[in-house]
């Protein structure tokens, strides 16, 4: 038995099909129900609304939900997963077909904690490697570098250490924090296009589409008209700004990472702007209707709820996909999303459970697989399920 065979060295199969089960069973799932959900979702034409369903092969986890275990102690929780090949496992294992990467570090790498197999920052080869053992996709890569309380997507310069380890992984595209860097001035934004149009012509090269990351401001009004202060323009056109960034870059080698979640947000939050006159014009977003304008952009779709928070900043607060009250059957229908077929990547902002809640983790990314396997079906997302009401906020 080689080494990396050893089931001394990592968990088991078997020991991961118990922490999944062991997660389902937190979330209060009845006896079966989660086998049931995972049997019936296997085939779209099982379902209850095949036209609302989301094909398992089409599901993801974004590994964001799991990094508390990616750099966990495991000899301070032993039963608990660690490192990249072990998240990967268990990814599988709960029945995610699809794995997004991430890291903070300005371009694509895989920190773990150096006890992990593979050490501290394992290869890309070698990760491969674990994916295909597994057997799971690699769907994409949000690449960004931390400094100064903020963040920077792809550039130039790391554009091409993406798109190598792209085609390493055999992943279809690979992405980055918001491209506009939550810049809201047109100049601003003009110059990333400028960017994302060069790293385009790199990206046409090696076959591999990029895409950028989108949480609220991209939904927000670009400020390109009236008068003009020291910052800029201070009145808008009614443009959102990432509507602006996606009519001007290629459409077929730059994407878009569409999260759900923080779209509803941006519906909160950006509701009206002060047009070049002078005058408040209302304008509401509608996340289904800003897909549809081309379903081909987005290739991504970052699954995520939340319940109602009127009193909040952002008017919902996150909750695993399928246990919140965002109108996910709506919005499918209406985003014309069949000939795009993108991945459904399940994320848990705040799947981090510290000390005080190690597990979370595990809960919230088999949360979030019941409710990716259970849209479309009778008792889905949308309904009440196993005595245990959704929340219906304010």
């Amino acid at each position: 038995m080689s080494k990396q065979a050893r089931p001394t060295d990592r968990l088991s199969r078997r020991d991961m099909l118990g922490v999944a089960a062991g997660a389902a069973a937190a979330l209060t799932l009845g006896s079966g129900m989660r086998e049931g959900a995972v049997a019936r979702a296997t085939d779209v034409d099982a379902t209850e609304d095949a036209a609302i369903a989301i094909p398992r092969a089409r599901r993801a986890l974004m590994a964001y939900s799991a990094r508390a275990m990616l750099v966990g102690d495991k000899a301070k929780y032993p039963t608990l997963p660690s490192g990249w090949r072990e998240v990967i496992e268990f990814a599988a294992t709960v029945g995610y077909s699809g794995i997004e990467f991430f890291s903070f570090s300005g371009g694509p790498s895989f920190s773990q904690t150096p006890s992990a197999e593979g050490g501290a920052s394992p290869s890309a080869k070698q990760v491969r490697a674990w994916l295909d053992a597994a057997g799971i996709k690699a769907i994409g890569h949000y690449n960004a570098s931390i400094a100064n309380g903020g963040a920077i997507g792809l550039t130039p310069a790391t554009v091409d250490a993406a798109l190598e380890t792209a085609a390493i992984l055999g992943q279809s595209q690979t992405g980055s924090h918001d491209a506009t860097n939550a810049s809201r001035q047109k100049d601003e934004v003009d110059a990333a296009i400028e960017s994302w149009n060069a790293m385009a012509v790199k990206a046409s090269r090696a076959g591999i589409p990029i895409y950028s990351h989108t949480h609220q401001l991209p939904w927000s009004f670009l400020f390109d008209s009236g008068p003009r202060d020291a910052k800029g323009f201070t009145r808008s056109s009614g443009v959102r700004v990432m509507d602006y960034f996606l009519a001007h870059t290629d459409p077929k080698w730059v994407k878009c990472e569409f999260d759900l979640f923080w779209a509803h947000v941006a519906q909160h939050q950006f509701r009206s702007y002060l047009a070049a006159d002078g005058s408040t014009v209302e304008n509401v977003f509608d996340p289904a209707r800003q897909v549809a304008k081309d379903p081909s952009r987005y290739v991504i779709l970052h699954a995520k709820d939340g319940i109602r928070a009127p009193k909040t900043p952002e008017g919902y607060a996150i909750c695993p996909f399928g246990y919140g009250d965002l109108d996910v059957a709506r919005f499918v229908r209406d985003a014309k999303l069949e000939s795009a077929n993108p991945w459904w990547c399940s994320e848990q902002d705040n799947a981090d459970g510290g000390d005080t809640d190690p597990q979370k983790a595990l809960r919230d990314i088999a949360a979030g697989y019941r409710g990716l396997s259970m849209l479309g079906q009778p008792g889905g997302v949308g309904a009440p399920f196993d005595g245990a009401p959704k929340a219906r906020g304010g």
